[in-house]
């Protein structure tokens, strides 16, 4: 194995305070998800070491997002459902929130 994608969709409705129905159960998916993904990713961090790579996956919907799951301890940033609602536009903001690689 080269790296790990962490995380993705939950079945975990508990975020959302409501009992589902099972008939209207799904999967969980964007801004919801985020400190649900944090929380795995920080876990896969340490349980993997620093040097395995990990794609950081779940609810980033802003640059605080995508920074956070940075600080969380993924390498990289993967990004779906805030894509899907705000376009390139939330490309160019997580790019502007990054700070330059030190030298």
């Amino acid at each position: 194995m080269e790296g790990v994608i962490a995380t993705n969709t939950s079945t975990d409705l508990s975020s959302l305070g409501a009992d589902w129905p099972d008939a209207q159960r799904g999967g969980l998916s964007g801004a919801p998800l985020h400190s649900l993904s944090l929380g795995v990713i920080r876990q896969m961090r340490s349980a993997l070491g620093p040097e395995f790579p990990i794609i950081g996956v779940g609810g980033i919907v802003s640059a605080d997002h995508a920074l956070g799951t940075l600080s969380a301890g993924a390498n990289l940033v993967q990004i779906y459902t805030g894509f899907a609602y705000r376009g390139y536009g939330l490309v160019k903001e997580i790019l502007d929130a990054i700070p330059p690689p030190q030298a």
